[in-house]
């Protein structure tokens, strides 16, 4: 008697909310050291008052973003051996020297910038080679997998590093906003500036998103099915609503209804970093939700790493208000922050 069994295994994503967390603050830091370095590097002097601030902000983000990296390990003492065991075919091989490299220079060039020495340029340098490779780093990460339809495109690396510059500016305007005094953030006269780039960057984000999901919809059945669960399935709130309308679209009819308004900018930056974590959450959730075999759906999370995502991001907040009081401190004494642009 022939007897056929089905297995139906409820599998768990292998990319979890901490890696969400990690690639979403890892790419906010990486966006925030390419805005400091458009004054000292690129001769932007208007945006000389931001270079300090998001330097150090920079470095606020990454440290819990790496946290959340080591914690999603499992066994954070084994995290080192990466470096020991070099494979120049992983491309999460190349990211960890990515990471190690980028946090030291951008360690160096904050130091150099909040005393005002010349050789921040140099160091600022290397730091946006080794910013925007960790911002596209962590794209090409999800679309070196084949087997994913949602990630294995050559615009989603891109999409990362746009929608983390995205990210930058988005912070840098909620802090000039709402938080200048702790953020020691001097930004008077670059608020034009932001305006206008964060205009252009967000309509390159939605471009950008809409061609993604245009060639993972062409590419075949199950890119046409995970396309689906995004714009009418289970994913419809968290993409459509959440991500798309209230993320990029809003914050983007407010920057041109505005009149170039500091309190519309900085609302508009508060959408745009939900945007941008939606995003985040939805390729990295959605790209791995609908089951490879099989018909159940894999399970995204649970309530414990979530609590976790919120404790990093409650400390990336908190490390982002008090890190700058103490780095000028530290570094520059007592001394106020006015003219922070005139010898960069």
């Amino acid at each position: 008697m022939d007897m056929t069994f089905v297995y139906q295994v409820q599998h768990h994503a292998a990319f979890g909310p901490l890696i969400v967390v990690y690639f979403f603050l890892a790419g906010l830091s990486a966006g925030l050291f390419l805005i400091s370095s458009l004054g000292p590097v690129f001769g932007l002097k208007k945006l000389n008052p931001l270079a300090k601030s998001a330097s150090v902000m920079a470095l606020a983000t990454l440290i819990p973003g790496l946290l959340a990296l080591v914690v999603d390990l499992g066994q954070p003492l084994r995290a080192p051996t990466v470096f020991f065991r070099v494979n120049l075919s992983s491309v999460m091989s190349w990211g960890s020297f990515i990471l190690l490299i980028y946090g030291f220079v951008c360690l160096v060039y904050t130091w150099f910038v909040w005393k005002e020495d010349a050789r921040s340029k140099g160091w600022g340098q290397v730091g946006v080679v080794f910013a925007a490779a960790l911002g596209l780093y962590t794209g090409f990460l999800l679309a070196a997998v084949p087997g994913r339809p949602l990630w294995n495109s050559a615009l989603l690396p891109v999409l990362f590093l746009i929608s983390g510059a995205v990210a930058g500016l988005s912070l840098i305007s909620v802090a000039q906003t709402f938080f200048a005094k702790t953020t020691k953030l001097a930004g008077e006269g670059t608020g034009e500036a932001i305006h206008s780039m964060k205009i252009w960057m967000v309509t390159l984000e939605v471009l950008l998103l809409a061609f993604h999901l245009l060639a993972v919809f062409m590419l075949n059945d199950a890119g046409r099915a995970l396309v689906k669960h995004l714009l009418t399935g289970q994913k419809q709130f968290s993409f459509v609503f959440v991500q798309v309308i209230i993320g990029m679209l809003v914050p983007l009819a407010i920057l041109l209804l505005s009149k170039r308004s500091a309190k519309a900018l900085g609302i508009s930056g508060v959408l745009s970093l939900i945007g941008v974590f939606a995003l985040r959450y939805n390729i990295v959730a959605g790209g791995e939700e609908l089951p490879l075999s099989g018909t159940l759906m894999y399970t995204f999370g649970e309530t414990s790493a979530w609590i976790a995502v919120s404790v990093l991001l409650i400390l990336a907040a908190i490390l982002i208000l008090i890190l700058p009081g103490i780095v000028q401190r530290v570094i520059v004494g007592k001394t106020t922050v006015a003219g922070i642009g005139k010898s960069l």
